[in-house]
């Protein structure tokens, strides 16, 4: 983020974050199935293929990118239930800034 003058940025911009730091294993295979299409480069894992790549890789990965975008400064939003109402938050916030 340095590169891109993340202190320049929030004071031009509405920085915010997507995450999703509550979901299990389960949950993250559960919503690959439900909401990826053919165009989604998982949509033809199969059901060991998702749990290993959330295990080993979205999960850490969505960790380590929480930690990231809060130390530069973005608005977190978790995704992980609700995601509708979510959204409706953040078009809520954007809306009264």
């Amino acid at each position: 983020m340095q590169e891109y003058g993340a202190n320049e940025l929030k004071d031009r911009f509405i920085l915010i974050g997507l995450v999703q730091g509550q979901k299990t294993v389960d949950e993250y295979v559960r919503d690959f199935k439900k909401y990826d299409t053919e165009d989604d480069w998982t949509y033809n894992f199969s059901e060991d293929e998702l749990r290993e790549y959330v295990a080993q890789d979205a999960i850490p990965f969505n960790r380590s990118m929480t930690e990231y975008l809060t130390k530069y400064g973005f608005t977190i939003y978790d995704t992980s239930a609700e995601r509708e109402s979510v959204f409706d938050k953040i078009i809520e916030d954007i809306s009264n800034s």
